[in-house]
């Protein structure tokens, strides 16, 4: 497969825009009327998907969308050879398709609806592209066996947590926080990549926590209250990135709670 980010924007030139107003440019004071201002630059990439349709056959496309968190969550928490447990044994993420069953924190099994992957690149591999940092878990960071051995985990991925200190925190017994807020440099450590690596996330029937080597890593939801943050045009391209379901209530209850960055900071810092 190849990935790629490009510029979804069109030059002024070719799109009849006037050039703005500019101060050190008298001939330029004065903008024609009725031409919108140039607009900046969207950044898009390429997200690669395959899903279980209605008939339950598997599905495979390339679609073309922003280059916002909004969408690259939903990309972006196994790195490439983290292997996940299935009804069938242990399976690499890459080789994971649609229709496979797996090992949920919650107990039982979901049947995988969605599987995503995008690229993330190194440093200034692309221009005006915030370089991606990754979580790498050593074994035992959470406990015996938690993870093992090694986990690398994506730029947006979440572990379930069930811990006193959190509960006493915050009232709940168990939420989904960012692997990169446990970062402490010395068991659980950043990574900047150094060539280009493909990242994957997955949808499940029902969502949950995915068991991958020994730590429990939620499966994507986009949240509750994500409709609320888009409009029409933009739930439309992201939901198109979801030929599975026909709506976000059709993604279904959330099995934990989200903690962001921030909100994690507090529990562990105070």
């Amino acid at each position: 497969m190849s990935f790629s980010y490009r510029s979804a924007a069109v030059s002024a030139g070719s799109a009849g825009i006037a050039p703005a107003k500019s101060k050190s440019s008298p001939a330029l004071a004065y903008q024609r009327p009725g031409l919108r201002p140039q607009r900046a630059p969207v950044r898009t990439r390429r997200y690669e998907i395959a899903w279980l349709s209605s008939s339950g056959d598997v599905e495979f496309a390339t679609r073309v969308a922003p280059a916002i968190s909004q969408f690259e969550e939903a990309f972006s928490a196994f790195a490439r050879g983290t292997v996940v447990q299935t009804e069938d044994g242990p399976v690499a993420i890459e080789d994971l398709m649609p229709g496979t069953r797996v090992q949920t924190a919650e107990g039982g099994s979901e049947r995988v609806t969605w599987v995503g992957s995008m690229t993330i690149f190194p440093p200034n591999a692309v221009s005006g592209i915030e370089p991606a940092l990754m979580t790498r878990v050593t074994a035992d960071a959470f406990g015996l066996g938690r993870p093992n051995p090694d986990l690398v985990l994506g730029p947006r991925a979440r572990i379930l947590l069930r811990d006193d200190r959190f509960q006493a925190a915050t009232g709940m017994a168990s939420a989904y926080a960012p692997a990169a807020a446990f970062v402490d440099g010395v068991s659980i450590v950043e990574v900047t990549p150094i060539a280009p690596v493909p990242v994957y996330h997955l949808v499940l029937e029902r969502h949950g926590s995915i068991r991958a080597a020994g730590l429990e890593v939620e499966s994507y939801h986009p949240g509750s209250g994500i409709a609320e943050m888009m409009d029409t045009q933009l739930a439309s391209l992201f939901l198109a990135l979801f030929p599975q379901v026909k709506g976000f209530a059709d993604f279904g209850r959330v099995a934990h709670g989200q903690l962001s960055m921030a909100e994690m900071e507090r529990v562990l810092y105070g």
